[in-house]
């Protein structure tokens, strides 16, 4: 079955239609120290003028997935710095999106995305867990994630093949999970980085009930949902709002934020810890 998917998959790729229309009214350049959500689980962190992407993939088509929202146009990410990319599988690694970011970007990753990195012609930077990455004021740590970390991988691992980020920043302390199932790594971060805001990609490796222990295991104030509205599957449809949300409602309360596509939170509405 495995070899059938893999080879299913490469087809896909084959017939793959480039990127999807751009829309500057959905995405116009983001505001300054906030986070904007783009989609599935793309965000884009601007920390002082200095743009932090997170896994953007504007391809038309992917994996049994179409998009169904326009692309950023390229004018509002010409300040993105870095981008972070969590793990290989395609609604997460696009070479062909990240050929459009500027030329001096830096792209952060798991070494097994390396390998499908070796044409964008930006400058490529692997990472392991505990390996940190400075731009302007943010500080960039790699975190582990428990989740396959290569193209067509299936066999989760907390190994350091797939990546979470905590960026540390003079407004907030931010922690980007990436996708990953629900284990000790969370409660880590809690006590090691104590972040502010967790943006959590809730799928169906974290589902509700495990994203809600997840974000009490970070000890973070304020939890955005991400994962969602950027894609459907050819089939079944896809979320149009976060996975579980009436579960995540109920128990994270005033901490759940959930961003519209093309939304922000500014980095300073984050709440002081409570004394």
């Amino acid at each position: 079955m495995r070899y059938l998917v893999v080879a299913i998959g490469s087809l896909v790729f084959a017939g793959c239609t480039g990127l999807a229309k751009p829309s500057a009214e959905l995405f116009p350049p983001p505001p300054r120290d906030a986070i904007t959500f783009w989609g599935h689980a793309c965000t884009y962190i601007d920390v002082g003028g200095v743009g932090i992407v997170t896994d953007p993939v504007f391809e038309r088509t992917v994996f049994f997935r179409t998009r169904r929202i326009p692309a950023v146009p390229a004018s509002s990410y010409a300040g993105a710095k870095v981008v972070l990319i969590s793990h290989a599988h395609d609604d997460h690694l696009d070479p062909g999106t990240l050929r459009t970011f500027p030329d001096d970007v830096v792209i952060l990753c798991p070494e097994p995305c390396a390998r499908h990195l070796d044409d964008v012609g930006r400058t490529v930077r692997v990472m392991r867990p505990g390996d940190v990455f400075e731009t302007g004021d943010a500080r960039i740590i790699a975190v582990a994630a428990h989740h396959a970390g290569s193209r067509f991988g299936t066999r989760a691992s907390a190994a350091g093949d797939a990546l979470g980020y905590v960026l540390e920043t003079p407004s907030a302390t931010i922690f980007y999970s990436g996708d990953t199932d629900y284990f000790s790594g969370f409660a880590d971060v809690g006590w090691t980085y104590h972040p502010d805001v967790a943006i959590l990609n809730v799928n169906g490796h974290l589902p509700s009930t495990d994203a809600t222990r997840a974000a009490r295991a970070t000890g973070a104030r304020v939890v955005i949902p991400t994962h969602w509205g950027g894609f459907k599957y050819w089939v079944v449809g896809g979320n149009k709002r976060p996975r579980d949300y009436e579960t995540l409602s109920r128990v994270l309360g005033e901490r759940l934020h959930v961003l519209e596509v093309g939304k922000s939170f500014p980095l300073n509405a984050a709440p002081d810890p409570s004394p």
